[in-house]
């Protein structure tokens, strides 16, 4: 029995004007065919996963191609009409497969298309057809469409956020597509939707409400009501016409998964209000940095420009107000700045010059300053995240510097702001977090697993970006109006109910 594997990752932002062309897939990484086995095999993702299951069950995997890149602006089309040749080039080459794993984020948008995993799992299935079992892994910030859901067999989302679960959630929809593949024809999806948004740091499954609703849905599953749940909180900075965050239920009873789903996302909805994180201005997190008695490092999450979340890591905005104020509090700070990366490395270490720092990749939300820094070091641009999230992953940020203002902030300059939750981004360039005032996060929720076991404070805070908590500041131009932030929802009612495809025909193992 074949089974062919395939991914395409990458969440996208409306709102960062820079298009992601094929020199960031490259950048991050492409693999084609039985590269794909050298290069993730063994590696916390969740393609790997689905390798190890078609393994333990004697089948035969046929890896197509990886397409993996960082959260960015929409997508040059002509990339993924690359990777769609690819893999019905890979499906023309090896015959009839009997089923098909797809590693997906999920919130994915193209310069031509809004629903980019719906367009794949589509074309895909019309490749494959009908009786082939479609299994697909996805963020739990996926978009999840009618269109996902009419191509795909199953849709398994993270279980995790801080996101730690990539290979476990590729093995959940290996297993799925393997039980049906064995002859469990009883296996019913049901995804419930929601018109609903909210901040990306207004939740996490290490502790709240959000934590608590998780929990009893593994406990839904732990005693055998449902075989899978997933529940997909929506990139909120995907403008889409058709976008809602949702519930996605398995269960060998059809009318069990439809009211476990609806019943989770009841709960949901009645959560919305709870999702709104208490933000701090940058001021009141300089002033609470400068006193004494305050625990350091003090901790300010610039969720705004968090490349995580598809933002463009080109705001100086909080080392501009450090400056401004007249602060000497020691800060920490990264930056996307190619160009100020380009003339650190012509100055070389130890010289000073005038820096124009900021606002070089979206200048639409972020503005530059101009400033004179000494090169304090200068780098490859490699490290290795220490994790827990991601522990071993190897970061390329391309090459960096470290720029030293008035003898108490350093930022660290680079190509691409990766790994943005991990303290390795300051520790790899010879800035150790525990030794700063303040230090500047670029991530919604990614770091916590890292940083709340040594920060002094955290603090969500307002910044300017692509990825503002403040939904309400952006320019939605797609996303209805009858929804969540944008309507209350007082009177909504759950309708948005999609039932999945019927099991398919019986393959011998």
């Amino acid at each position: 029995m074949k089974i062919l594997v395939c991914e395409f990752n990458q969440e996208s932002n409306s709102f960062n004007p820079d298009v992601s062309g094929m020199d960031t897939f490259e950048y991050y990484g492409i693999c084609v065919g039985a590269e794909m086995f050298a290069r993730l095999q063994g590696k916390p993702r969740a393609v790997a996963g689905m390798f190890d299951v078609i393994a333990q069950n004697g089948a035969t995997a046929v890896p197509a191609c990886s397409m993996y890149a960082q959260s960015g602006g929409r997508i040059d089309h002509s990339v993924l009409e690359w990777f769609l040749e690819k893999t019905a080039e890979t499906i023309r080459r090896q015959g009839p497969v009997e089923g098909v794993l797809v590693s997906l984020h999920g919130a994915t948008q193209t310069t031509a298309c809004d629903d980019a995993s719906g367009l794949i799992l589509e074309v895909i299935r019309n490749r494959v057809g009908p009786d082939a079992v479609i299994a697909v892994s996805a963020d739990l910030h996926a978009n999840v469409t009618r269109k996902m859901v009419e191509n795909a067999d199953f849709i398994c989302g993270f279980h995790t956020y801080p996101h730690t679960d990539y290979y476990e959630t590729g093995v959940r929809a290996a297993n799925l597509a393997m039980m049906r593949l064995k002859g469990k024809q009883n296996l019913h999806l049901v995804r419930v939707g929601i018109p609903m948004i909210v901040p990306a740091n207004g939740y996490s499954t290490l502790e709240g409400p959000f934590a608590e609703l998780m929990h009893f849905g593994q406990s839904l599953v732990s005693s055998n009501q449902l075989v899978d749940f997933s529940i997909f909180m929506m990139q909120p900075w995907l403008d889409v016409a058709e976008g809602a965050s949702s519930v996605v239920t398995v269960s060998e009873d059809e009318k069990t998964a439809e009211t476990h789903a609806v019943e989770m996302a009841r709960r949901l909805v009645g959560l919305r209000d709870a999702f709104q994180p208490r933000m701090y201005s940058v001021d009141e997190v300089i002033a609470l940095a400068e006193k004494p008695d305050t625990p350091k490092p003090v901790i300010l999450v610039d969720s705004a420009d968090s490349s995580n979340a598809g933002a463009a890591g080109d705001s100086i905005a909080v080392v501009a107000r450090v400056l401004e104020s007249g602060s000497r509090i020691r800060t920490a700070a990264v930056l996307t700045d190619a160009p100020a990366v380009k003339q650190a490395h012509i100055l070389g270490v130890g010289q000073k010059a005038v820096f124009s720092l900021g606002g070089t990749r979206d200048p639409v939300h972020n503005r530059s300053i101009r400033v004179e820094a000494t090169v304090k070091s200068l780098h490859d641009g490699t490290f290795t995240q220490e994790g827990p999230a991601g522990r071993g992953i190897v970061i390329n940020v391309g090459l960096a510097a470290v720029l030293s203002i008035a003898g108490t902030i350093d930022i660290v300059v680079c190509h691409k702001v990766s790994g943005n939750g991990d303290p390795q981004l300051y520790r790899a360039f010879g800035i150790e977090p525990k030794f700063y005032d303040l230090v500047v996060v670029k991530a919604c929720s990614s770091f916590k697993a890292a940083y709340r076991l040594f920060a002094g404070r955290i603090c969500p805070t307002h910044t300017p970006g692509a990825a503002a908590a403040d939904l309400l500041s952006l320019d939605y131009r797609k996303l209805p109006r009858s929804f969540y932030p944008f309507s209350p929802l007082d009177d909504y009612r759950i309708t948005d109910i999609i039932h999945g495809r019927p099991g398919s025909a019986r393959h011998d193992l």
